[in-house]
């Protein structure tokens, strides 16, 4: 079903580009440097952000972690939904001195802290895109305030039970705690902003509302569970909304498939590398142990 699923999407995508033009695509694809600058700042936030977390918790080195948050990364992006946690879970039971219930008690709280500070986020901004700014989003989907207010509340209500049973779900202290949420917050609203940016240079005439309009689009679609390709999902509802925000598709269209292409090059080539360096090291270690037994 979920390949089903994801055929629909690349078809509709296909029918989508074919109707704004291949070559205007290619055209619009970005010229300016300062959009692959910005893109590694955002490919490298989750690693960097993940070493700042379980390197203080489990207590290890940045070279040494941060390949491991890379693969991490892929593993959760092109393999399975926390595939990544499993992997790194086998990597610390193996390189770390800790043991296997502080290493899976850490990698759960911090994904219950991050799921719980990502839903606050993305509530906090939708509101603000859709209501303080007054922007189209809410003409395009047609949003019922009602939906909304009951929606802040059952966020709230969560966030106060969470609050109040932390001590049940959560098992690293509380200031431990504090610092996971804040190194999360951080980088969301980091990557929320240099997201904006990266659209803005590309495309400076379009209007700021606008690129609010569409990181409001992108919220609610990352949102939605159990949904694969999410990010492709997201491309085709930015298409789809151009026509009704009157901007060039194919501008839209050579941002967002820019990102995507780079994306995966980025886990095929980095992904590569560090197995290829990992079979080396083994390798070395394997040869250096025979020596020392002969």
């Amino acid at each position: 079903m979920q390949y089903v699923f994801i055929a629909i999407v690349i078809g509709y995508l296909i029918y989508q580009l074919t109707e704004i033009g291949w070559q205007r695509v290619w055209e619009s694809l970005p010229v300016t440097p300062w959009f692959y600058v910005l893109f590694l700042f955002l490919y490298f936030a989750l690693p960097v952000s993940e070493q700042f977390i379980y390197g203080t918790s489990l207590n290890f080195s940045f070279k040494k972690g941060l390949p491991v948050f890379i693969q991490k990364k892929i593993y959760n992006a092109d393999v399975l939904g926390y595939s990544g946690e499993a992997y790194f879970f086998i990597w610390a039971k193996k390189n770390l001195k800790e043991s296997s219930g502080y290493i899976f008690g850490v990698i759960k709280d911090n994904n219950i802290i991050s799921s719980v500070t990502s839903t606050l986020v993305a509530a906090v901004l939708l509101s603000i895109f859709l209501y303080v700014s007054q922007l189209n989003l809410q003409q395009i989907i047609e949003v019922n305030r009602e939906y909304f207010y009951y929606g802040a509340i059952a966020v709230v209500l969560i966030l106060a039970s969470l609050i109040y049973f932390r001590h049940y779900i959560i098992t690293m202290s509380s200031g431990m705690a504090s610092k996971i949420f804040g190194i999360h917050l951080a980088r969301l609203l980091f990557v929320y902003s240099v997201e904006i940016i990266q659209w803005m240079v590309v495309m400076p005439e379009v209007p700021l509302y606008i690129w609010f309009t569409y990181m409001g689009i992108k919220i609610i679609s990352t949102r939605i569970p159990f949904l694969p390709s999410r990010d492709l999902l997201f491309i085709g509802a930015s298409l789809e909304i151009s026509q009704f925000l009157n901007i060039s598709g194919a501008g839209i269209a050579g941002i967002l498939l820019a990102s995507n292409v780079l994306t995966k090059l980025m886990n095929l080539g980095l992904y590569s590398f560090l197995a290829f360096k990992g079979s080396l090291i083994k390798k070395e270690e394997t040869d250096s142990t025979q020596k020392a037994t002969s």
